[in-house]
């Protein structure tokens, strides 16, 4: 841990800095840099840090995040896609417990990140541009390195991770999170807490990371496949979704063993009901 060495969660320090760097937020890296300090250090706590606590963060941008990080855990490691923000924070934060890697999320692999195999915690404000992708990289890859993921992203992509079965935002994002994590959304952050302000309200959603998925699976792959399959085409029922993998013949064994309607859509079923429909259709 460190006493924070500078703190850019201020408008004019953080205009400076930008005009020093010659840089200024990217639209294509969904930069919107978040300099509310309370919402910062709300996100901390949310984390619930200790100070043995190894932490990956993602899009550290200025840092606002970063110090209030390294000032409660004792290991740090930033990803960090923008070249001068990522050269900026390196010369900054010179300390023993502060790693930044220059180079995009999707694409760092986990040994290049020097943080420990199991047990880590992330606390990210994710760049909205890719915060899809890497919430799937997170939770579906990443996964078995965490213990939890506490994450600032845009209010609908909440929704649509919290969802429960039939409702509006329930989908395959929703299915992921409740299958492998414990999913809550905490609190909401306005955008004019944002240099630049988004155009949409954001909310820190904390995930505790489940070491086993939360249900019994006969087959992920052959889950999945349902899943997907189930989703494909939202507005038709499964009776139309399912028959990429079974014919005819067999869906209708498969809805009779399972006393599912075939007349039903994918966003009505329950995470439970996909693993009854693909253990029916491949006879597990």
């Amino acid at each position: 841990m460190i006493s924070l060495p500078f703190d850019p969660a201020d408008y004019a320090v953080a205009r400076s800095t930008m005009g020093s760097l010659g840089a200024m937020p990217k639209k294509t890296l969904g930069q919107n840099f978040l300099l509310d300090k309370e919402a910062l250090d709300a996100i901390c706590d949310t984390a619930q840090l200790a100070p043995n606590d190894s932490v990956l963060e993602i899009g550290p941008g200025l840092g606002a995040l970063t110090v209030r990080l390294l000032a409660r855990t004792e290991r740090v490691t930033s990803i960090e896609k923008d070249t001068k923000f990522a050269a900026f924070l390196t010369k900054k934060l010179k300390s023993d417990s502060f790693k930044l890697l220059e180079g995009d999320a999707l694409d760092v692999p986990w040994s290049a990140l020097d943080l420990p195999e199991q047990n880590v915690k992330m606390v990210a404000n994710l760049p909205y541009s890719i915060s899809k992708p890497v919430l799937r990289r997170i939770i579906e890859e990443w996964r078995p390195h965490l213990s939890s993921a506490t994450v600032l992203v845009q209010r609908e992509v909440a929704f649509r991770l919290t969802a429960p079965a039939d409702t509006e935002h329930y989908g395959p994002m929703s299915v992921m999170a409740q299958l492998y994590t414990r999913a809550n959304m905490v609190f909401d952050i306005a955008p004019e807490a944002f240099l630049p302000p988004p155009k949409v309200t954001s909310t820190v959603v904390h995930f505790e990371m489940l070491s086993v998925p939360s249900i019994e699976l006969a087959s992920e792959t052959r889950f999945w496949a349902t899943v997907r399959a189930a989703f494909g085409q939202r507005r038709k029922n499964l009776g139309n979704t399912l028959k990429p993998l079974a014919s005819r013949e067999k869906l209708a064994q498969v809805f009779e063993q399972t006393t599912i309607d075939p007349k039903r859509r994918g966003e009505t079923l329950s995470i439970q009901e996909f693993e009854l429909l693909a253990r029916a259709i491949w006879n597990d």
